[in-house]
């Protein structure tokens, strides 16, 4: 009789848990979506001291990505995905006064996945960070190979919409390969800051 009544209890335990979190999921449903990011500047460090090498200067980026942002709790997000970054740098060799030295741009891209938290606060504002995973996709340039783990961090704002979407902007700071899968000497590091625009909708209505 005990037993029965102990596994009735159990059981009971059981669906009042499974029943919380499908109402929490109903309120916190994972969103899907699209970004942009541009609107800033991108450039190249190096560690060390390099005497005679080239220098650098900023030109021109995009990237375009699917994101997929999953509800932890009331206030804190995980946020990954996959991104394609288009990036341009425009190179001044460093050459004897002699020889004509002409700046020239290289190009080259990568493919990003974040592993980043968004905390949320005051219904309308975010903040963000966490590591990328950069996969250097570019056949050849001057810059030195992206592949590695990154990091990032950035701060927002987001309107939700009653129907469950919600656009956001994201002003953030990324500093890739950090930590490079193939390091060199002095390797090539791209240092990116821009705008992130974002839009996300619900996988069901809240």
């Amino acid at each position: 009789m005990i037993l029965k009544k102990l596994a009735f209890l159990v059981l009971f335990l059981l669906s009042f848990t499974l029943n919380a979190q499908d109402v929490q999921k109903q309120k916190n449903p994972i969103q899907i979506g699209f970004t942009f990011s541009s609107f800033g500047e991108n450039d190249i460090f190096q560690g060390g001291d390099l005497i005679g090498g080239p220098g650098y200067t900023d030109d021109n980026f995009y990237t375009i990505g699917l994101t997929v942002v999953k509800p932890l709790n009331s206030w804190l997000d995980f946020e990954s995905g996959l991104e394609y970054s288009n990036q341009s740098i425009t190179v001044h060799p460093n050459l004897p006064p002699d020889v004509d030295a002409i700046p020239y741009n290289t190009k080259f891209s990568f493919l990003n996945i974040p592993l980043t938290i968004r905390a949320n606060f005051l219904n309308y504002f975010f903040a963000n960070g966490g590591l990328i995973i950069d996969i250097d996709t570019k056949t050849s340039s001057s810059i030195d190979s992206q592949s590695g783990i990154g990091a990032m961090l950035g701060i927002g704002a987001k309107y939700d919409f009653k129907c469950g979407a919600s656009f956001f902007i994201n002003p953030y700071l990324k500093f890739h390969s950090l930590l490079a899968f193939s390091p060199e000497n002095h390797h090539q590091k791209v240092y990116e800051s821009g705008i992130r625009l974002g839009f996300v909708f619900s996988l069901s209505k809240k």
